[in-house]
């Protein structure tokens, strides 16, 4: 006989208490509607049922009946309260991610918004198996694999969260992602990027060609470009310290999280020169680039796009690419040139050279200028040469 943990060993049964929808309850276990007997093994049990119920309790998921079937207040019950809708395990999720970016969070938000009226906002996550989550995934008309993938993100944070809570499997196990084909760099030549500039400079504002020269000469990726302030700039080793992004108007940190220093050509060095007039006296927390039209500084990469750079291409009938890929050329020409890849990747902010062997392997294999190619030649004429010899 004993009382411990909320478990009562009687003579003939085993009693546990537990406190529910601040009511103290009493219950028998049963089997078979007969009391359990308080054999070793059956108190064990009745320990782990009582660590389980108070767990229910506290998740607010414990339904009397479950447990107490025979129980006069199981029999009498209203219909138990229900468990936190899909719905709501989404909106928990976006509220534990309160950190991200604005826009990132935006992103999330209008995928659990497709989500929801997929799996339904209020069905109970032991409705939502596996199979039932993985026909949604496979049946719906998603435009691009890319879509699809990046969707997934916040669906397998719903369910993790979930799952560490209710301690349930996770039917997102085995749902992989879509596999699709990443778009290849395509940057510009030399002569394309001069034309360019070119027509810039003569047909729109200063601050324009400035904006676009910078951005071909230091590989920045445009979020990083137009956050760039004075106080970044290190005039005596010429260099510009990269450490923030801004997008859709906010600034935030880097996508990779390292600050670095990139080094800068003499000519970037005379772009900068030439936007002092427009923005330096704004002092070190001044933004370098503006907008023109808003004197203020650009939103995001849009409006350069639309009413600068793809008009430019157009006028000088260079096939259509994205603005991004000024980037992409800075890379290339840095690699026609000889310069070391892992410099190239410091300076364009990657955490190593490898992405940038595996994303530009074929302006590495250029750069050599058929290098190699003329040592396996040699190689061979040689081996050649001595089976001939020998024979």
């Amino acid at each position: 006989m004993g009382f411990r943990d909320g478990v009562e060993v009687r003579e003939r049964s085993i009693r546990l208490f537990f406190v529910h929808d601040g009511k103290r309850c009493r219950e028998t276990l049963t089997v078979a509607g007969k009391p359990l007997l308080p054999s070793s093994a059956n108190v064990k049990h009745a320990h782990r049922v009582a660590a389980e119920i108070r767990d229910k309790i506290r998740l607010g998921t414990f339904v009397l009946s479950d447990y107490f079937p025979d129980s006069p207040r199981a029999v009498n019950a209203q219909p138990p309260t229900e468990e936190r809708t899909f719905g709501k395990w989404c909106e928990l999720w976006l509220e534990t991610k309160g950190r991200l970016a604005k826009r990132t969070l935006s992103q999330y938000t209008n995928a659990l918004a497709i989500w929801k009226s997929l799996l339904g906002a209020d069905s109970t996550m032991a409705k939502l198996t596996h199979a039932t989550v993985a026909a949604k995934v496979g049946s719906y008309p998603w435009k691009s694999s890319k879509l699809l993938n990046n969707y997934l993100i916040p669906l397998r944070g719903v369910f993790a969260l979930a799952g560490r809570e209710l301690k349930t499997e996770n039917p997102m196990e085995g749902i992989e992602n879509s596999k699709h084909q990443a778009a290849a760099p395509d940057p510009l030549s030399t002569a394309e990027m001069e034309r360019i500039l070119a027509d810039l400079r003569e047909r729109y504002d200063p601050r324009v060609h400035a904006y676009f020269e910078f951005a071909f000469l230091t590989g920045m990726r445009p979020e990083e470009l137009i956050a760039l302030r004075w106080g970044d700039v290190d005039w005596n080793h010429g260099t510009v310290r990269v450490e923030r992004a801004r997008t859709a108007g906010e600034v935030k940190e880097l996508k990779t999280y390292n600050a670095r220093d990139v080094d800068l050509v003499a000519r970037a060095i005379a772009v900068l020169q030439a936007m002092k007039p427009w923005t330096f006296m704004g002092g070190v927390d001044a933004v370098i680039f503006q907008n023109p039209v808003t004197n203020r500084p650009w939103h995001d990469e849009r409006s350069q796009r639309d009413h600068y750079w793809t008009p430019s291409l157009r006028r000088l009938g260079i096939r259509r690419r994205r603005a991004y890929q000024t980037r992409h050329t800075y890379a290339a020409n840095a690699l026609a040139a000889g310069v070391n890849p892992a410099y190239i990747a410091r300076q364009m902010g990657h955490k190593n050279a490898k992405m940038l062997f595996s994303v530009y392997a074929k302006w590495i294999d250029g750069a050599d200028r058929g290098r190699e190619k003329a040592k396996l030649e040699a190689a061979l004429r040689n081996e050649k040469a001595a089976k001939e010899k020998a024979a």
